[in-house]
């Protein structure tokens, strides 16, 4: 027999299991899968780095004890040469990402939600075309079992469990292409020596280390770090452990490991969001919905704002009786978009600009301070980059200095097309029928941007 749920959430990573911590009180009868034990939840590598405000805005609980392992007031952006330091204060936690995800599904456990680990879920299910459930393999028995819900959530991050095998026609049925995300990998090691400035997290772009991307040095506290790099995927670049084992590993700051804790790499989506997180009975958010930040690959945030939206949109659903596109999930989209997703797809057009530029290219823009701390705080807290008439004044020889006048001048066709697909964002259709044509803006004007940069992939 079949068991009835009003939600059905798969994938307990970041957005599942926030999603089920936001639901449990909702009175909704609501069940969680994942493949997974309890020693595997939020399993997925990264740098474990997530900024303050994304608890304020969602009034998720901030880490805390077991959780907690490192309190950080900042980021260090270096230049390719390493001689330019931009520092950008902010305040944020290096997490345990295993202890916090398991606190936050306990929590909704004890509010009521069913959370069935171990079970690997192998297709969504229809009734007269329309989604109404999952079936799953309990990995424990062996046997094949189904649940039906209103609202079936895609939190499988890049593996897109659901969204993937939806009907070709439905819009959400949007798959991640290899040049819009980035092959990541990482260590997580212990040193017998203290590290300096260890609440200060580091970031270094260059093109020869992380083509594409950027290797981070992310200290877990005095002397642990988490330390690794993202490639662009799907452009040949070789892989990122070859690199970390080639030209990381070697460095004096990762000189006298004494322990390796952790080793491993994932696929990150770097993009801007899906054409939609919603469709009739039908939400995906995370990493399945490309919800993350495209220029530092950071998803656990976008993933927590995600499913905050998503928790009040389904609960409104529920008392309307309205699982549909054209009812209350729909609002995820314009919710979501509004508070962030418009800003990440506008930082989409700036790491689309910078996967095409060269070390020289970034270290002259920071060296002549066209980007400085306040302008790179501006980039990732607001999604603009200003490229003021003055700047060109400021820099005396630029009409002396082609090279220079040409750089800058693409910057400020970056700038406008950022501007521009922010607003489109913004603008984001309030029906499901207004979609088709909005799409065909947002890729007009994507095309368009690449057309300039000569682009062709």
């Amino acid at each position: 027999m079949d068991e009835k749920f009003d939600v059905a959430i798969v994938g307990l990573g970041p957005a599942g299991s926030s999603l089920a911590y936001f639901l449990r009180k909702s009175g909704l009868r609501v069940v969680g899968l994942d493949l997974v034990d309890w020693d595997g939840i939020w399993g997925k590598p990264c740098g474990d780095a997530i900024g303050k405000h994304h608890f304020e805005e969602t009034g998720l609980p901030t880490p805390k004890g077991e959780a907690l392992r490192n309190f950080v007031k900042g980021i260090d952006i270096y230049s390719p040469s390493e001689e330019i330091r931009l520092r950008v204060e902010g305040e944020g936690y290096i997490i345990n990402r295993n202890a916090y995800g398991r606190y936050l599904l306990e929590e909704a456990v004890s509010g009521g939600v069913e959370v069935r680990l171990r079970s690997f879920v192998v297709k969504p299910l229809f009734t007269n075309g329309r989604l109404a459930g999952v079936e799953y393999k309990d990995l424990r028995s062996g046997e094949k079992k189904t649940v039906k819900a209103n609202v079936v959530v895609d939190a499988t991050g890049t593996s897109q469990v659901i969204r993937r095998k939806l009907p070709r026609d439905w819009p959400a049925h949007e798959l991640l292409k290899d040049v819009d995300a980035n092959l990541a990998y990482r260590r997580i090691v212990d040193l017998d020596r203290e590290i300096e400035d260890y609440q200060y997290i580091r970031i270094y772009v260059n093109q020869d280390i992380a083509p594409g991307g950027y290797w981070w040095y992310f200290p877990e506290g005095p002397t642990s770090v988490n330390v690794g790099l993202g490639v662009q995927h799907g452009r040949g670049y070789p892989h990122p452990k070859k690199i970390f084992e080639e030209k990381i590993l070697p460095r004096k700051e990762l000189q006298r490991i004494v322990r390796v804790k952790s080793d491993a790499g994932a696929l990150v989506p770097t993009r801007r969001p899906a054409n939609t997180l919603a469709w009739d009975n039908f939400l995906g958010i995370g990493d399945n919905g490309f919800t993350v930040n495209p220029i530092h690959g950071g998803g656990m945030g976008y993933a927590m704002t995600a499913a905050y939206y998503s928790a009040k949109r389904i609960v409104e659903a529920a008392e309307k009786g309205d699982y549909s596109a054209r009812g209350p999930l729909w609002m995820v989209n314009i919710d979501y978009n509004r508070h962030i997703g418009a800003k990440q797809a506008s930082l989409d057009i700036f790491r689309i600009y910078l996967q095409t530029v060269s070390n020289d290219v970034i270290e002259w823009g920071l060296r002549a301070g066209i980007v400085d701390a306040a302008k790179a705080y501006n980039i990732s807290s607001e999604g603009e980059l200003e490229v003021e008439p003055s700047v060109f004044d400021k820099l005396g020889l630029v009409v002396r200095n082609i090279t220079a006048l040409r750089r800058l001048l693409q910057l400020r066709m970056v700038a406008s097309y950022m501007r521009d697909v922010k607003r489109l964002y913004l603008e984001y259709p309030e029906s499901p029928d207004e979609l088709a044509g909005w799409v065909q803006r947002v890729e007009s004007l994507y095309a368009e941007f690449k057309n300039k940069l000569g682009i062709n992939w």
